[in-house]
């Protein structure tokens, strides 16, 4: 798989959509007892997974190498009957420059190969944090910290750590009223030299009460000097969403 490739099936995981038929399904409390919160939420992401294969959408992902930007893509991105992700390129904008000389290529080569191997960590963490099993979504809740989400209106902060991988955390801000999420961060060791510590903001679709990751950042955060590497980060914006 390419370098800009790799990313493609990262972006499947940070689209949500839950048509408002679904939110009957899963009644809103204002309780704040974790396991009923937690059953709750765990409906409303199995809803979305499923109801995002009636919609088309775009991405726009920049990533970055030491604030330096190595590439801009625009993809158009839907499922198939089977479930499938589909993404077609339909722009990009290319900031890397080949190296000339066998030394210079291979050294670049060698520089986008360890792109890559984060990329594809990132992929699979994003999946596994955004989309929890039911139980998992359940332990979170009830060895997690819940309080009030200061600064938002009727939702739920929902703080733990050692969730899914040892040595993570994980922040999520939840709307009582929906139980939707708001807002997720988490923090994940990449090694014992790099954690990734990535957020997602989540916006409603206009008319029907659907919701979906609109941004996510991800940062490759050094823990100790690693020689020469460079700090990668990944931005990814959602937009135009078309039911079909």
């Amino acid at each position: 798989m390419s370098l800009k490739s790799s990313y493609f099936v990262i972006i499947a995981a940070v689209g949500l959509a839950l048509p408002t038929s679904s939110f009957s399904q899963a009644r809103a409390t204002s309780s704040k007892d974790p396991g009923k919160w937690a059953l709750l939420y765990s409906e409303v992401l199995d809803s979305n997974r499923k109801a995002l294969g009636v919609y088309s959408w775009q991405y726009r992902v920049e990533v970055m190498e030491d604030n330096e930007l190595l590439y801009v893509d625009l993809l158009e991105a839907g499922y198939d009957r089977l479930g499938n992700l589909q993404t077609t390129r339909v722009g990009q904008e290319l900031k890397i420059k080949e190296r000339h000389g066998p030394l210079s290529r291979a050294g670049q080569e060698g520089r986008l190969r360890e792109i890559e191997e984060k990329i594809e960590f990132l992929k699979e963490v994003i999946r596994s944090y955004v989309y929890m099993s039911r139980g998992e979504v359940v332990d979170f809740f009830d060895k997690a910290e819940t309080t009030e989400a200061v600064g938002y209106n009727n939702a739920l902060r929902v703080d733990g750590e050692n969730v899914l991988n040892e040595g993570d955390s994980i922040t999520l801000f939840g709307d009582l009223g929906t139980a939707q999420p708001i807002f997720l961060t988490f923090s994940v060791p990449f090694d014992d030299k790099v954690r990734v510590d990535c957020s997602i903001q989540f916006r409603h679709l206009r008319g029907n009460g659907a919701f979906y990751g609109a941004e996510v950042t991800a940062n490759f955060v050094e823990l100790k000097k690693i020689g020469k590497s460079k700090a990668l980060s990944i931005e990814v914006e959602s937009f135009d969403f078309i039911k079909l």
